[in-house]
């Protein structure tokens, strides 16, 4: 119960550091020096009751941003081999060259996940300056939207530049290992990264975390057919199976009434044993 109040209490003032894009980049771009906020998503904890912690089974980290996920899953104890895939060209060379270098067994890819194997334009927000990484997205309508929700005064300074980015079916990579457990957060891609993912989880069945959108809830929940919904509820510690309605006070990107609503999803094969 001790645990849990400070949980509450970590992601309260993590969900504040949030709400200020100065004090997120300053927090997030330093966060080695600040990993008593790790794992910086409380719905990670779901991994603790659903995954195995062993070099045979490869975590996939996409959208790897600034490897703050991977960073989380190792402050958890998972010692897995990761595979961090990110696009962003500043993020891979600053934050998970890095991030490699001073951690075993996490594998870096500059390239993105989807459907194909193509180029696709990344759009980058930049605010006086300074790029607001964690909006870069491949749908410019996405990235906006998301602004609004969050920044909504910022908006109208916001400039976007665009980036030609290399794109890949993860499926035709031929990475070595079994994938048990993959993390997407691609601003509005994950569809597509599923997509590039059918002959992987047709042979394995990996479980699967993504992040909760509205909008494309129902194009994930059609791709995963064989897949059943979950949350991790941080207060009881269980996994909790969503109904068809969502709750939508409950699980939102952004809830300003509740600082601790669910922003990612577990998609656990049907016939998973959950503990």
């Amino acid at each position: 119960m001790y645990f849990r109040s400070l949980n509450s209490i970590k992601y309260k003032i993590i969900r504040f550091i949030e709400s200020n894009y100065l004090i997120n980049l300053l927090i997030y771009n330093n966060i080695r020096f600040f990993k008593f906020l790790l794992p910086h998503e409380k719905d990670f904890y779901g991994m603790l009751l659903l995954c195995k912690n062993n070099k045979d089974n490869i975590i996939l980290d996409i959208g790897a941003s600034l490897g703050i996920s991977s960073l989380g899953f190792r402050q958890l104890g998972f010692r897995n081999i990761i595979y961090a895939f990110e696009p962003n060209f500043y993020l891979f060379n600053k934050h998970l060259k890095r991030l490699a270098k001073k951690n075993n067994n996490i594998f870096i890819k500059n390239i993105a996940l989807g459907n194909s194997n193509s180029f696709k334009t990344l759009y980058m927000p930049y605010y006086k300056s300074k790029c607001i990484h964690y909006f870069c997205s491949f749908d410019k309508k996405y990235l906006i939207n998301s602004i609004k929700i969050t920044f909504p005064s910022i908006l109208k300074n916001i400039i976007i530049k665009k980036k030609i980015i290399k794109c890949r079916r993860y499926d035709d990579l031929k990475l070595k290992g079994i994938p048990h457990f993959i993390k997407i957060d691609t601003e509005g891609y994950d569809e597509f990264v599923l997509k590039g993912l059918k002959k992987t989880i047709n042979k394995y069945k990996p479980i699967f975390l993504v992040e909760y959108n509205k909008e494309y809830y129902n194009n994930v929940k059609k791709i995963l057919k064989g897949y059943v919904p979950y949350f991790y509820d941080v207060a009881k510690n269980k996994m909790i199976k969503i109904p068809k309605l969502i709750n939508k006070e409950k699980i939102a990107r952004t809830t300003k009434s509740n600082y601790l609503s669910v922003r990612n999803i577990y998609f656990i094969p049907f016939n998973k044993k959950i503990n």
